[in-house]
């Protein structure tokens, strides 16, 4: 079964604008997700799918000069070699910065436990020997004025 249909037309505006960015191009519209796609058209097999044309909450539209907006700001061919290492470097960096937040954020969150559970975690991955107390001792500290310097006081 053919994706897609001829239900709709995008405007032909659009389609030479699409065209003239690249005539490989095209728009059609695909009755399955009943949205407007921009294809490219490759030397073999079906056409490839480029972007999906959808409104701000996922809803039906015609496509405009938004999609010609995203295709031109991804086209890596009209900028020099300078502006695309540049872009890759920071992309890169970034990338790095990301993984290692990442890291630091699982260390964190396994190291949340509380003293006694490190301890006994330490003891044993290596080995230290001595098993840690049953129970750990609570000494109560009393606040407030004791009973006897209240009875002082009457």
């Amino acid at each position: 079964m053919e994706r897609y249909s001829s239900e709709y037309r995008p405007d032909p505006a659009f389609t030479k604008k699409l065209k003239k960015l690249d005539s490989r191009l095209g728009c059609k519209f695909r009755h399955d997700l009943r949205r407007f796609v921009v294809t490219f058209d490759r030397a073999v097999g079906s056409p490839a799918e480029v972007l999906i044309v959808k409104g701000e909450y996922g809803e039906f539209r015609q496509p405009d000069e938004r999609e010609l907006k995203v295709l031109n700001d991804g086209d890596l061919q009209k900028t020099d070699i300078r502006t695309r290492l540049d872009r890759a470097d920071n992309y890169m960096r970034d990338y790095r910065k990301k993984q290692e937040k990442e890291i630091s954020d699982r260390i964190d969150l396994a190291t949340k436990d509380d003293r006694i559970q490190l301890k006994n975690a330490y003891r044993k991955s290596f080995n230290t020997g001595g098993k840690p107390s049953e129970f750990r001792r609570i000494i109560h500290k009393p606040k407030g004025k004791k009973a006897s310097a209240l009875s002082k006081n009457r």
